[in-house]
């Protein structure tokens, strides 16, 4: 009986060493299995700007409406030219905005409404020559832990993560020239 239980307790350790090389060989190859399946992922263009091109912005969110003019190398604000304004942190804004992609689309929606964006809680616009694109943010769905958007007056809906959503939401605030003080630069 002893030697039946010294035979039970080798075989019971060789399964737990094969289990475990099992799991090791699992976690080894699962990252690429997941890159794999994230580069399959379809991913849907909204937006695709020059940010160098850009010469307005303007964002209309529950705080504010802003107005952005570049002149040269400057940025002015149009509400209230005497505020400075920091070009670099316009810069960030657009790079932030420059390749807006989606994993979600909706074509042809009927009710813009259901989405928020009949009424969108922000409205971005990037305007350039004669080009302008105004990216309207909706409603946030929780479920998906996105939010909808829409570009110009088209029926397609697109979702974006919170991510975007806050890189876009700005006040004169988020792009006033702060001087080594700590208090914002007048001209």
């Amino acid at each position: 009986m002893n030697r039946k239980r010294k035979n039970q307790l080798i075989f019971l350790g060789i399964l737990l060493l094969a289990l475990l090389a099992a799991l090791g060989v699992i976690k080894i190859f699962e990252p690429d299995a997941v890159e794999s399946e994230m580069a399959d992922a379809e991913s849907y263009p909204v937006m695709q700007i020059d940010p160098s091109q850009v010469k307005e912005i303007g964002i209309i969110n529950a705080a504010e409406s802003v107005n952005l003019l570049r002149t040269g190398d400057e940025w002015k604000c149009l509400e209230d030219e005497s505020v400075k304004i920091d070009s670099a942190a316009v810069t960030d804004f657009l790079e932030q905005a420059k390749d807006i992609t989606s994993a979600v689309r909706i074509e042809q929606a009927e009710d813009m409404a259901q989405y928020g964006l009949a009424q969108p809680q922000l409205n971005v616009t990037f305007q350039w020559d004669d080009n302008m694109y105004t990216i309207k943010i909706g409603d946030y769905n929780s479920v998906i832990n996105s939010y909808y958007i829409s570009l110009n007056d088209e029926k397609t809906v697109y979702t974006v993560d919170t991510i975007l959503y806050n890189a876009l939401n700005k006040t004169l605030d988020d792009f006033k020239q702060i001087d080594e003080e700590g208090g914002e630069t007048l001209e």
